[in-house]
């Protein structure tokens, strides 16, 4: 149900005109100092993997390749955060440190502690970090074989990012 009052929220929203039906991404923003180092990138056969595992990328049954990806994300203690975003692919997480926040688009935070893993919402989200401790977390994602390289995390437009801090009572 709240799935459904959130689109009609942006919905209501879009014809205020605070967002443009064709919306330009926005570059997005990390919240409270937060950082993301990137690792290593490299290039996987989709569709012969030696071993138990086929991946096959979301728009892509042809199972071509695929890129793998991991991440290093520090969030500060009680501010840090990454702002209301969306993966191009299955996006799988390992908290190392600290207690981390996932806030869904219906609203709902996941609460994940040191040494929980976690597999990230296809839909939009965002992570927090409320605890007095810094959280680290390292992430893996598989994306779409492209060139120039695909982008790991694509945020939502400033005027979505808004629309959906306000309706979640979230602060930046």
């Amino acid at each position: 149900m709240k799935r459904e009052n959130l689109r009609n929220a942006m919905t209501i929203a879009a014809a205020a005109g605070l967002i443009a039906v064709a919306a330009p991404v926005a570059a997005g923003t990390v919240l409270g100092g937060a950082t993301v180092t990137n690792g290593a990138r490299g290039v996987a056969d989709g569709s012969v993997i030696d071993g138990p595992v086929k991946v096959v990328m979301p728009g892509d049954p042809s199972g071509r390749q695929f890129d793998a990806m991991a991440a290093n994300i520090n969030l500060p203690a009680g501010v840090g955060g990454i702002d209301w975003h969306i993966h191009p692919g299955p996006t799988f997480g390992i908290v190392t440190g600290g207690t981390l926040t996932i806030i869904d688009d219906d609203c709902v935070g996941h609460v994940y502690a040191a040494g929980e893993a976690f597999v990230a919402p296809r839909n939009p989200h965002t992570a927090r970090n409320f605890s007095d401790s810094q959280v680290t977390v390292r992430a893996t994602f598989l994306l779409p074989h492209t060139s120039p390289a695909t982008a790991p995390t694509v945020f939502v437009s400033a005027s979505e990012d808004d629309v959906l801090d306000a309706y979640c009572n979230l602060a930046e």
